[in-house]
């Protein structure tokens, strides 16, 4: 079915209809100007935006509609886990290219259902629009945060451990994968890092409990690669960082595929963007606590090396020494 079949409204119905029932925080939903929503006393209320654009930040031959729903709520879940903050409302707007068939919206807006109620989220609104070619994905998820709790980029010290959840470097490589497969079937490994690419996983649980616990003094998601990620922290909290290069986490798959077996793969770790994994300071004396809570993650965790001075800037380091900044820096949209 085409959507100039059922308009504009009609496909704001079509969705309406199979969202269930709203909590009440919602005062009111799609249907009116605005939504309207409450907050729990004691909280601040956290906000977080991303725009994903066809040719730039998917690829539809590459991926499925209902992969592309996940992911595109994703990526803010995990803007929300960085925070440490509980994501609760969402809002999408969707430009669509005239060609695009309904049952293509249906399957992104089931994809987009399931990981919003994987983290009891609510779409509570948004906009449609026609796209003259390719399709924009537009969502901004609405949280809170308790006072006190909530972490940002600026509060590294000199002395902190540097630490990271999961594995880096899979979502690249699984991009490429993706990108070289021209039909043939994906092995188990190659199959992990497609996975890990098209549908990443937001460490929310693992953000939160660190914000509750007051273990993290700074925290960022990797979205744009380990030594970008880092900067950021860095120039916001006025300080350097070591990392030593044998201790980034890569997965076995990571390892199995990445070209060559041994070689310098941790290269495309520490550059690679997507893994949405949490990269994160504490205080040396939380080290036990941070690895107490980190004993029931799943993803598992590893302290990558430490804040320094300013001073002494950001160095990645190898067995031969610090290596070369400018070949470790990751995506730019305008660079």
């Amino acid at each position: 079915m085409e959507l100039r079949e059922i308009g504009e409204f009609g496909l704001i119905v079509r969705i309406q209809k199979r969202l269930a029932a709203l909590p009440p925080a919602v005062i009111k939903g799609i249907g009116d100007d605005a939504a309207v929503t409450s907050l729990s006393p004691g909280t601040y209320l956290v906000s977080t935006v991303d725009l994903l654009v066809e040719g730039v930040h998917f690829n539809l031959s590459l991926t499925s509609a209902h992969l592309l729903g996940r992911k595109s709520l994703a990526v803010n879940l995990s803007d929300m886990a960085a925070m440490g903050a509980k994501p609760c409302f969402a809002l999408i707007s969707l430009a669509i290219p005239a060609q695009t068939s309904v049952e293509f919206i249906d399957d992104f807006i089931s994809g987009f259902i399931e990981m919003a109620g994987a983290h009891c989220v609510s779409l509570i609104g948004g906009d449609t629009s026609a796209s003259p070619d390719k399709l924009f994905v537009n969502i901004t998820l609405l949280g809170e945060g308790k006072k006190g709790e909530l972490v940002f980029r600026s509060g590294a010290q000199p002395g902190d451990r540097l630490y990271v959840t999961g594995t880096l470097g899979d979502s690249l490589l699984g991009l490429h994968v993706a990108q070289k497969r021209e039909g043939k079937p994906a092995s188990p490994d190659e199959a992990y890092l497609l996975e890990r690419h098209l549908n990443p996983t937001p460490r929310v649980r693992e953000g939160r409990a660190l914000a509750e616990k007051g273990l993290a003094r700074a925290m960022i998601d990797v979205s744009d690669g380990l030594f970008s990620d880092l900067t950021h922290i860095c120039e916001e909290s006025r300080v350097g960082a070591t990392v030593l290069v044998e201790r980034i986490p890569l997965s076995a798959p990571f390892q199995s595929v990445a070209s060559p077996p041994g070689g310098q793969g941790w290269q495309a770790a520490i550059k690679g963007g997507e893994d949405y994994e949490l990269l994160f300071s504490a205080a040396p004396e939380k080290e036990a606590e941070v690895r107490e809570l980190a004993r029931g993650w799943e993803c598992g965790l590893a302290c990558i090396g430490k804040i320094e001075p300013q001073s002494q800037g950001i160095i990645i380091r190898d067995e031969n020494g610090p290596v070369d900044p400018r070949l470790l820096k990751g995506y730019d949209h305008f660079a």
